[in-house]
C-alpha cells in the first residue's frame, strides 16, 4: 500500500486525537505544516533544506487548557506495532508525542524523552501525564479502545 497509505493512515491518527482533545475540554488547533502551509505540503515534492526540516517538524497541533489558557504541543505519530525511535521526534518545548497504534493510544513528554538514554522513548498512559491526569478518564479509555479498533 506504500506511502500514500501511510499518509492517509497517519491524517486518521491525527483526527482520531483531534477529537479526544476536544472532547477532553482542550481548545485545539491544527498545527502542523499540512495545515498551515498547504501549498507546500506537496509529499512529491518536499521542502529541502534546513529551513524545509524545521517547517516539516512542526507539530500536529496546539491545544490549550481553557481552565488556565495554558498552551501545549501535541505531535501524533502513528506506529502500526506501537515502537519510535527518538530521531523521529523533533523538540519542542512542552511538546507531548501520542502515539497512535493498534495498541491504542500512549503519550510521553519530550523533555522525558530524551533524557533517557535508550533510543526509543518511554510512552505512558495518557491519563499518566501533565495536563491529561485529571481529565475525564472515560473519554481516554474509550478512544484508546477505538485506536484499537480502527488501527487493528
Amino acid at each position: 500500500m506504500g506511502k500514500r497509505y501511510n499518509w492517509a493512515v497517519g491524517r486518521k491518527a491525527e483526527t482520531l486525537v483531534h477529537d479526544m482533545m476536544k472532547e477532553l475540554g482542550f481548545d485545539v488547533v491544527q498545527f502542523g505544516y499540512e495545515y498551515l502551509l498547504p501549498d507546500f505540503a506537496n509529499k512529491k515534492k518536499l521542502l529541502k533544506g534546513r529551513a524545509g526540516d524545521i517547517i516539516r517538524a512542526q507539530p500536529d497541533f496546539i491545544i490549550v487548557d481553557p481552565k488556565y489558557n495554558h498552551a501545549y504541543f501535541i505531535e501524533v505519530k502513528y506506529r502500526e506495532y506501537g515502537e519510535i525511535r527518538k530521531k523521529s521526534i523533533h523538540y519542542y518545548p512542552e511538546n507531548f508525542i501520542i502515539l497512535v497504534s493498534k495498541k491504542g493510544l500512549l503519550i510521553a513528554d519530550w523533555e522525558d524523552a530524551i533524557k533517557k538514554k535508550d533510543k526509543k522513548p518511554d510512552f505512558k498512559l495518557l491519563t499518566d501525564i501533565g495536563p491529561f491526569k485529571y481529565k475525564d478518564t472515560t473519554i481516554i479509555m474509550r478512544y484508546v479502545e477505538k485506536a484499537k479498533k480502527e488501527f487493528y
